[in-house]
């Protein structure tokens, strides 16, 4: 789906056009999704989940999606349904200026508009002077007493549907948790996090090698690189993009598994101005020594292998046909 051209001339904060944005992207071609007010926080790395709330409420207001609200079987509110609109028609009447820019006012603060000098409850005085006016025919003028705007949050409200069920209380995330990585910003990410992920996507490209990628010993080699090499998250997560779009470093995954982390720490030496470049960082003229330690095994006559499935397999070929020529 494509955005309506009206997006592009409503009156809209900056915020609020690029959460629509990226609704469309979630939604993609069917244009309907569902998700939660934390995911649109992280997706669109905002911190206040208020800010969020507030602009998709201008945009419904709007006209441009529609908020089906989701239970769960517990009777806690799920998460909703967001419909994005494909034939923009406005519904809006009186369209509420849902702009955020006062939200950190201070509590002490009072607006012009919320002072008065009248007073609500009348004295014995006031009383009087009234009885008289209305007893002499005096046409009274209406006066609007302007009251301070408050935000009810309806605990108190009585009825049935009224009120929007509260959100049930989101677990802490905890950053030690490589499992939190999903609902963290990827700048935040730790070398446990760099290092579960590339477990991960190893794992799904290959579902049958559990257990392929020692999380562990990658963590503490990306930290290790990490203050060597000034690297981060951003730059191993490209690194491992570019890893994982190389098909020829994953043609002998069955008997290199064991090995295959390895060879994403040796591809830091190529391929680091690469990612740099793609991030926007200036390219580095310091070779990083990224040379992968392994262990070697030795033929009969001298000839190293590699001390791994395959170079096991290849010394006992060897040694085979030096005996062979031996006795032939």
């Amino acid at each position: 789906m494509k955005i309506p051209l009206e997006a592009f001339s409503e009156v809209f904060t900056d915020y609020q056009f690029r959460l629509l944005v990226t609704m469309y992207q979630l939604a993609g071609s069917k244009g309907r999704f569902k998700t939660s007010v934390t995911e649109l926080c992280r997706q669109t790395n905002k911190n206040s989940d208020r800010t969020v709330r507030t602009a998709l409420k201008a945009l419904e207001s709007h006209g441009f999606i529609i908020r089906i609200p989701g239970k769960r079987a517990n009777g806690f509110k799920g998460m909703d349904t967001y419909e994005l609109v494909e034939n923009y028609r406005t519904t809006k009447k009186d369209v509420k200026n849902y702009r955020t820019e006062n939200y950190r006012t201070s509590h002490d603060y009072k607006s012009p508009s919320s002072m008065t000098n009248k007073s609500l409850v009348p004295n014995s005085l006031d009383s009087n002077k009234l009885k008289d006016s209305e007893s002499k025919g005096i046409l009274m003028k209406e006066i609007r007493v302007p009251m301070r705007e408050y935000q009810d949050d309806g605990d108190n409200l009585a009825g049935f549907g009224l009120v929007e069920p509260k959100d049930a209380p989101q677990p802490k995330i905890r950053k030690s948790d490589p499992k939190t990585r999903g609902r963290r910003a990827e700048h935040e990410w730790t070398p446990m996090d760099v290092a579960a992920e590339f477990s991960y996507r190893v794992g799904r490209k290959y579902p049958l090698l559990p257990g392929t990628v020692s999380v562990k010993q990658l963590s503490g080699a990306l930290a290790k690189f990490r203050k060597q090499y000034d690297t981060n998250a951003l730059i191993e997560l490209e690194l491992l993009r570019l890893f994982m779009a190389d098909e020829r470093n994953f043609q002998n995954i069955g008997d290199e598994a064991p090995m295959l982390y390895k060879m994403f720490l040796a591809s830091f030496g190529k391929k680091m101005n690469q990612a740099r470049e793609n991030l926007g960082l200036n390219k580095i003229n310091a070779p990083i020594d990224t040379a992968v330690k392994m262990g070697t095994l030795q033929a009969s006559d001298g000839r190293t292998f590699q001390n791994s499935l395959s170079g096991r397999a290849q010394l006992a070929r060897y040694e085979k046909r030096l005996k062979e020529n031996a006795n032939g």
